[in-house]
């Protein structure tokens, strides 16, 4: 077992992202692992996340490679497991999925089976964009009166929709629909991330 200390160089990007859930600033390695830590910080089913978690070896054609997996998940549903990330054309050559089966043999072996996502599970609109809308709002403590209204307001009614909270705030539109993206990105709000924007029809719900 091992692990990497990742570099920026002159042929690879380095990213970072702020996690709340973890309280960490993780370090991955492509923009696609990047969008996949939005899924994670705001999957209610995943416990904890771990970008360039510790390394292992695996055995290939009589060698043993080193492998450092792109995550440590633990989540609810699944328990631990490690996620590979990959864009789908780099999925096709013979010679790396192969070398993935060997990998997901020896995960198994170490008690954390390996599974392999790709831009088609990850960059899934609307789901994506609403993610990111909500990343960009937590963090933010600066509440202000119109929070706690709208929260107390959405408490009462059940369901609604963010329209309906600015016609009975009489607030501005960018105002509710701020304060309510907060909530929902401290996970005491919540509504449906995956049929449209979030905007003023959204219906939201405690």
């Amino acid at each position: 077992m091992y692990r990497r200390n990742l570099k920026h160089s002159c042929v690879k990007n380095l990213f970072k992202f702020a996690s709340l859930k973890m309280d960490s600033i993780m370090t991955v390695e492509s923009a696609l692992e990047f969008d996949t830590c939005f899924h994670f910080e705001y999957s209610p089913d995943v416990i904890s996340f771990e970008a360039q978690p510790e390394g292992f070896y695996y055995s290939f054609n009589g060698k043993e490679l080193p492998y450092t997996p792109d995550f440590l998940v633990v989540d609810k549903v699944n328990g631990t497991r490690f996620v590979e990330v990959k864009p789908v054309t780099k999925t096709a050559n013979p010679d790396s999925r192969e070398k993935c089966i060997c990998r997901q043999e020896r995960a198994i072996e170490l008690g954390a089976p390996a599974i392999l996502v790709t831009e088609r599970q990850i960059r899934l609109n609307p789901i994506l964009n609403n993610l990111k809308l909500l990343h960009r709002y937590a963090g933010l403590q600066s509440f202000t009166d119109l929070h706690f209204i709208i929260l107390e307001l959405v408490k009462k009614s059940g369901v609604v929709s963010v329209r309906n909270l600015i016609s009975a705030t009489r607030a501005m539109e960018g105002d509710v629909l701020a304060s309510t993206v907060t909530w929902l990105s401290l996970g005491q709000l919540k509504t449906d991330l995956s049929s449209s924007d979030l905007g003023l029809d959204s219906m939201v719900w405690c």
